[in-house]
Order: C-alpha cells, then structure tokens, then sequence
C-alpha cells in the first residue's frame, strides 16, 4: 500500500490553484507504467486546502496494487475533516456489508405434494449430530435438510409432470371446443 501526494492531469479536481501538466503527464506515466491503481475515494471532494481555503486540490491518494485489490475486493478509503493539518486524513478501510443469510422460503403449497411429508421427515430422522446445545443442534439440523430439499429442486417428479400436461391437453380441448361452437353460432 502507497500513500503518495498525487497530481493527476485533471484540472477539475484543482480550484484556484496552478496546474502543472508536464509534471502531470509524468507522473501519471509513472503510475500507470507501475501497474498501481487508485483506492475509491469517499467524503471531501478536495484533499488539500490553502489556509485561506481560496485553494484546493485532490492531492493525495492511496495506490495499490492489483494483488492487493483482489485480496480486499471492498476497500475504500475515505477523506475525513482537516484538523491539524492543511491535508485532509485518509481513512483506508475495508467496508463489507453483510445481510446476513438468504431466508428460506417455504410454501403452503408443498404441503399438498406426494411424498413431500415422508422426505422432510425421513431426512430429520436421518440426522446424527453429537452437539451438545439443543439450539445449535436443531439449527444444523434445518440447515442439512435446507441442502437436502434444494439438491431435490421442488420435488417435481415425471408423474406431475406427466399429468400437468395431460391436463393442459384437456384444457386445450375444451377451449377448441368452446371457440368451434362460437364460430358456428
């Protein structure tokens, strides 16, 4: 990780201040030729501010390497209140949002399925654990039999299959049926 004072040929990033583009040019040669990127920067859009804040620039940076990016894919780095200084601190941090487990969703519907009954219990009934914690132990158990129930996707089998399409069939028919007598009439 590299914290550098960074000028990028950028003039919008610079307010009221003398822009350099030669050195610019270099510099940003440099870091593209060192295989560096930028961390996102949150907060203030300036880092750096003249006493009497009449100028401001986008001076510094974190740059880091792509191994380091790809280790900590959610790094960020923020720019906080100036206090002491006339630079703003970085924060670098690493900000993953987690949500927490996807709920599992059950629906009265299955209920009604041929064997649907018989598979949850004989999966329950099947599970040896020797936690000692009842909690813990009927947690393991609702997520062994989640993993079961979505290795079986639902439990269609090829009889439900076979009769949904025989009932579309007679659907199908009746509706023929019906639009031939409205023709007719």
């Amino acid at each position: 990780m590299l914290s550098l004072q960074v000028k990028e040929h950028a003039r919008a990033q610079h307010a009221r201040s003398v822009f350099n583009a030669r050195g610019a040019d270099v510099f940003n040669s440099f870091i593209s030729g060192s295989g560096l990127t930028k961390c996102q920067l949150e907060g203030y859009s300036f880092t750096w501010a003249h006493p009497s804040a009449k100028k401001m620039s986008k001076l510094d940076r974190f740059l880091m390497t792509n191994g380091l990016l790809s280790s900590f894919p959610h790094i960020s780095a923020i720019s906080l209140d100036i206090y002491l200084s006339d630079h703003r601190p970085i924060f670098l941090r690493e900000v993953i949002v987690d949500y927490g487990a996807t709920p599992f969703r059950f629906y009265h519907s299955w209920l009604g399925l041929l064997g649907f009954d018989q598979m949850v219990m004989s999966t329950w009934n099947s599970i040896v654990l020797d936690d000692s914690n009842k909690m813990i132990r009927f947690k393991k158990k609702l997520q062994i039999l989640k993993k079961r129930y979505m290795v079986d996707q639902g439990m269609v089998t090829d009889d439900i299959l076979l009769s949904k399409m025989d009932l579309m069939k007679q659907l199908h028919d009746v509706q023929s049926l019906n639009n031939r007598d409205v023709v007719q009439k």
